[in-house]
C-alpha cells in the first residue's frame, strides 16, 4: 500500500481546522517553520488544538492575523480584545489580532507524532517563562546554535 502525501494550501486547510474546532473537535496539525523554536520544531512536531473559552498570556494559539493568513504563536500580551502574538524563536517580531481571530489553543505538543507533551503543564510554563526572561543575547545565541545543529 502506497502512502501519498498531499500538500493543501494553509488558507484552505486551516479554515477547515477552524470549522472543526468550532464544532467542538480536537484537531492535530503538523507544524512548519522555525518561529516556535526551541519548543516546537517545524516538520518534526505536531500540535493538538482545542477551542478554549479563555486565552491567557503564555498560551500557544492558532490565530488568523489576516484573511487566509494563520500563525501558531504564543500569546505575548493581552490588552482588552487586542492580542499580541510572538513566536518563541522570534527575537523581535510580533503579530497582532483580536480575541475573535484566535481559532484554537494548543493543549499538547506531539514529538515525532508519538510522545505527547502537555504544553499547559506547570513544568512547560516555567520553561517558557525562563526563556522569555533570558537576556535577548542569550536567546539569540541559543537559537543560532539550535538552527545550525537542531539538537534541542
Amino acid at each position: 500500500m502506497n502512502t501519498v502525501k498531499r500538500v493543501i494550501p494553509n488558507a484552505l486547510m486551516l479554515g477547515e481546522v477552524t470549522r472543526m474546532l468550532l464544532e467542538g473537535h480536537s484537531v492535530v496539525i503538523s507544524t512548519k517553520g522555525a518561529s516556535m523554536s526551541p519548543f516546537i520544531r517545524g516538520e518534526r512536531d505536531s500540535v493538538e488544538l482545542l477551542l478554549e473559552p479563555r486565552v491567557q498570556v503564555g498560551d500557544i494559539v492558532l490565530a488568523q492575523i489576516a484573511p487566509g493568513h494563520y500563525v501558531l504563536h504564543r500569546v505575548h500580551r493581552l490588552d482588552g480584545q487586542r492580542v499580541t502574538l510572538k513566536g518563541d524563536g522570534n527575537l523581535d517580531a510580533t503579530e497582532s489580532c483580536t480575541l475573535a481571530d484566535i481559532c484554537g489553543t494548543a493543549v499538547a505538543i506531539l514529538r515525532r507524532g508519538t510522545r505527547r507533551l502537555d504544553c499547559r503543564a506547570p513544568r512547560w510554563q516555567r520553561r517558557f517563562r525562563r526563556w522569555v526572561r533570558a537576556p535577548r543575547t542569550a536567546r539569540r545565541i541559543v537559537l543560532g546554535i539550535y538552527r545550525r545543529i537542531k539538537i534541542l
